[in-house]
């Protein structure tokens, strides 16, 4: 591997996944992505705020009513802002606030955020929730746990913290709505001039990776609820550790859990494969979504499924 060079069997693997590759793919973003929080402001109130800032150019995002695109060198300033710092707005990659669109979560419901930490998918799922209902966010590293916290509290969030094994995690009640946002091989963060984003990549990691994935969405399928929403999500292009691992899911739960389509007007996807490497998967492959990653978004997995096994 050369300098400035991703790893070369990436390199080799990305051309069978993800089609005409952007330059941008592994790039730094030109823009950083902000939630509004309407536990604490409002969005007019926010727009207005922003507006008032000198200089700050911002976009809002078609798909999002509470989100925002701010360029690189206006996302510094915005940092240290008191809007920030109080929390009323808080930095959140685009491809992660659609995690949560996709679960949509209502206020009242019981739901479980499975591998909650930094707290940006579980502050957002409060949003939704209006602070009602029954929140859950479990976080099982230790130091990850505190960062979580800290951004519950900054946000004014009400949320169970919790940290256990998401593969152990049991509950007497059972869930409506359960994110998992696996832990996985990061590759939709990889930048090319930055070799420590991809220092630990390897096709091992890959393998154990998929293998622990497959524990946590087994077990929240365990903790949902009858027709619960469960929605699993990755931030990396491996077909092991997406297509794969819902296709393992499919079976190993023989029909318990339906495959729903996801859904993202005005977002770039592109398909998920039908198979890889010699292994097939079920034609309910189309349904889930890859993420196509620009100079505005990084690469994702979403895909969505509701327990069907109704008594």
């Amino acid at each position: 591997m050369t300098e400035n060079c991703l790893p070369q069997d990436f390199e080799e693997r990305i051309k069978g996944i993800l089609p005409q590759r952007p330059a941008s793919a592994f790039e730094p973003k030109l823009y950083q992505a902000f939630r509004i929080n309407t536990l604490k402001i409002s969005v007019e109130e926010a727009l207005s705020r922003l507006s008032a800032m000198p200089q700050m150019d911002f976009q809002r995002i078609s798909w999002c009513p509470y989100a925002i695109l701010v360029a690189k060198q206006d996302a510094q300033e915005l940092l240290k802002s008191d809007l920030v710092k109080d929390g009323l707005l808080y930095a959140q990659g685009l491809e992660s606030i659609l995690a949560v669109m996709v679960l949509d979560p209502v206020p009242g419901q019981r739901v479980l955020d499975l591998c909650a930490a930094p707290g940006s998918k579980t502050t957002q799922i409060a949003m939704h929730m209006q602070n009602t209902g029954a929140l859950v966010a479990n976080e099982p590293v230790r130091d990850r746990f505190y960062r979580l916290k800290s951004v519950v509290h900054l946000m004014g969030a009400t949320s169970k913290l919790i940290s256990i094994d998401g593969r152990r995690l049991r509950a007497q009640e059972g869930f409506d709505r359960i994110l998992v946002d696996a832990p996985c091989s990061c590759e939709g963060r990889f930048l090319i001039h930055e070799p420590k984003s991809f220092k630990f990549w390897s096709l091992r990691k890959i393998k154990e990776m998929s293998h622990k994935q497959k524990g946590l969405l087994l077990n929240a399928s365990r903790l949902l609820n009858p027709g619960g929403i469960l929605v699993y999500a990755t931030c990396t292009f491996a077909p092991e550790e997406n297509e794969e691992v819902v296709d393992w899911f499919l079976r190993k739960t023989q029909g318990a859990m339906k495959l729903l389509p996801v859904d993202l007007p005005g977002v770039k996807t592109y398909p998920c494969l039908p198979q890889w490497q010699g292994r097939v998967y079920e034609n309910s492959m189309k349904l889930p979504a890859r993420i196509y990653p620009d100079e505005r978004i990084e690469g994702f997995f979403i895909a969505k499924f509701m327990n069907s096994n109704y008594k």
